[in-house]
Order: C-alpha cells, then sequence, then structure tokens
C-alpha cells in the first residue's frame, strides 16, 4: 500500500522546519532531535493542515510514529544532501524551483477559492440555515423481501406491509396529538435503529443535508422548513417507511466557517474555471508556432509535469519509508 504521508506534502514541512529553521511552525513540544535540528508537534500540527488523510493518521499513536519516522529519515536524507552540496546543484535549483510554482499556484487557488466560496455564503444564505429534527419512522415491505431479510438473519428488518405500517403512523401520530410526549413515543414504536434510543433526533440538519438526502429522505427536509418548532407532521410516505417529524429547534444561520469547506467542494469546478479564464484574459500567452491554446491540455497548478520527464513532482519522490515496499505491511 502506498505510504500515506507522500514526499510533497513531507517536502513543505522538512522545507519549512530545517532550510527556514526557526519558523512558526516548529512550535510546541519537541518529539525528535536530528542533529541539531527539532521536530516539534506544530511540524506535525502543521502537516496535518495540508492533508485530511494525514490529519486522520495524526490522530492514533501508531500514525503519529509512522509519519514521525518519516520526517526523521527525510531530515537526515536532507542533511545528508545539504553535506554534498547539492543544495547548489543546477537541476536540484531547478526542481525547488518548481516545486516552489506548485506551492505558489495551489496557494493561490485555494484563497480565491476562499474568496468565491464567501461571495456564495453570501449571496445563498437561506441554503445553510439548520434546524433540529426529531423523526419516527415506520418500515415497510414486500412479503417477499421480508421472507428474505428473515432469511438472511436481519434483526432491523420491516416487520409490516405498507397497508399496516401506515395504520401504525396514523396512530402514533395520534397518541401524540393526544399529549404523548415525541421522544417518549420515538422510543417505544421508532424503527430506526440510528435515532430510537434518542428518541428520534436527527440533529441539525440544512435543506439539502447530505446525510438525510443519502437515506432518500428529502421530502422530510421539505416539509420541516416550513413548520415551527413543536408543530407535528405526517405521515410521511418514502421508500424507507412512514415518518412522523417534528421540529425540535428553529432554522439558524450556520457559520461560514463551519460549511466552506461543502461551498467549495460544491463550486471547485466553476469557481476554478472562472479563476483561470480571468487571468487568462489579463495574461499575454504567445504560443510557438503549430501549438494553439485551443488543444493545450488542462495543466492543473498541484501537479505540473517534471521537465523532459512527463511526470508530478511527487512521482520523484525517494523511498523513505523504514520497511520498504512490498514488505507486507500496511502504511
Amino acid at each position: 500500500m502506498k505510504k500515506i504521508v507522500s514526499f510533497l506534502s513531507l517536502f513543505f514541512v522538512v522545507t519549512i522546519f530545517t532550510a527556514c529553521g526557526g519558523s512558526s511552525v516548529s512550535k510546541g513540544k519537541t518529539l525528535v532531535d536530528v542533529n541539531g535540528r527539532k521536530i516539534t508537534e506544530g511540524d506535525l500540527e502543521f502537516l496535518g493542515t495540508l492533508n485530511p488523510n494525514i490529519a486522520a493518521q495524526l490522530s492514533t499513536p501508531f500514525g503519529k510514529k509512522q509519519i514521525l519516522d518519516n520526517l526523521v529519515e527525510q531530515e537526515i536524507l536532507y542533511q545528508a544532501a545539504k553535506k554534498e552540496g547539492l543544495d547548489h546543484n543546477r537541476d536540484v535549483q531547478a526542481k525547488i524551483d518548481l516545486y516552489k510554482k506548485v506551492i505558489m499556484a495551489q496557494s493561490f487557488v485555494e484563497t480565491s477559492m476562499e474568496k468565491e466560496a464567501k461571495e456564495y455564503y453570501d449571496k445563498n444564505q437561506k441554503e445553510f440555515e439548520k434546524l433540529r429534527l426529531s423523526d419516527i419512522v415506520i418500515r415497510y415491505a414486500t412479503p417477499e423481501e421480508m421472507k428474505a431479510a428473515k432469511k438472511a438473519g436481519n434483526p432491523n428488518a420491516p416487520k409490516h406491509s405498507e397497508q399496516e405500517a401506515l395504520k401504525l403512523a396514523n396512530q402514533v401520530y395520534d397518541k401524540i396529538k393526544g399529549g404523548e410526549n415525541f421522544a417518549d413515543a420515538a422510543k417505544q414504536f421508532s424503527e430506526d435503529p440510528q435515532t430510537k434510543e434518542s428518541g428520534g433526533d436527527l440533529g441539525f440538519v440544512s435543506k439539502e443535508d447530505p446525510k438525510i438526502t443519502r437515506r432518500g429522505l428529502s421530502p422530510l427536509l421539505e416539509k420541516a422548513f416550513a413548520m415551527k418548532v413543536s408543530e407535528l407532521a405526517g405521515p410521511i410516505k418514502t421508500a424507507d417507511g412512514y415518518h412522523i417529524i417534528t421540529v425540535t429547534a428553529p432554522a439558524e444561520q450556520a457559520p461560514f466557517e463551519e460549511v466552506k469547506m461543502q461551498i467549495a467542494f460544491k463550486i471547485r469546478g466553476d469557481a476554478k474555471n472562472k479563476i483561470l479564464a480571468t487571468l487568462k484574459e489579463k495574461s499575454k500567452i504567445v504560443f510557438a508556432e503549430g501549438l494553439q491554446s485551443e488543444t493545450s491540455p488542462h495543466v492543473d497548478p498541484q501537479s505540473p509535469p517534471m521537465p523532459g520527464a512527463g511526470a508530478s513532482p511527487a512521482s520523484e519522490a525517494p523511498h523513505a519509508h523504514p520497511h520498504g515496499e512490498g514488505d507486507g505491511q500496511k502504511h
């Protein structure tokens, strides 16, 4: 399995706390000292900001030790390269310049993307309202589906026909209308194993909440955002069953910091094309004879080809893992 920590990510960190020793990144407790160069908690935190997968690995003692071992190896290799004078080698300098362009270009994209995300957020604030929703579901299935589920030993399989489920859902609705507490009714009657014990609480949800829409429950969201707190609605039919819902907290605006990654993912393609189109309009780009800009492939600033190699910088990574590749261990 490929190492989770890419060479390019390590390159960022190693450059900062070795070539630029004393950087604000190198702060906090010293974890290891390599010939006088300190690797600190701050260095690992910074590495985690470059990639969410790395951040996840840093959350476990084993993963943290793996990354620390990699950083130590990269530091040793870096120091050895300096002693050999490779920092003055013309080819090495050319690669460093290319990496610098990668970092600068991607930083510009990220900064511009955040501005685009904030603009989208300001123009579409209703999209980022969240309310708290509770749900009781009575599930149904065809006789064939119930038979197959029983044969498979599924303890959460539906036990009602559609007609039976609707009848029971109406009975539960009437009980709550008659004064029974919604949460108590959910614990008694709901057939959703994920929310039953919490009284049907689905937490705070948005109008297009992915965790709800993935379950095919969009009709619940449509209804909920037209309801008042404590109002009861149902039964609402979905492919999952018949639902009774109530709003337990009013809609409030989610802060930008909470949703900016969600927005960036949503607008990334269009926003990046817009950024590049604007820059191209302001730039003088002259192709050699026979090369037309219309036919030139798009080059992602994260992955420029190495001169004469046709490979991204990360593909040039020196192997630095203590166990080597193909030793059967997961990294």
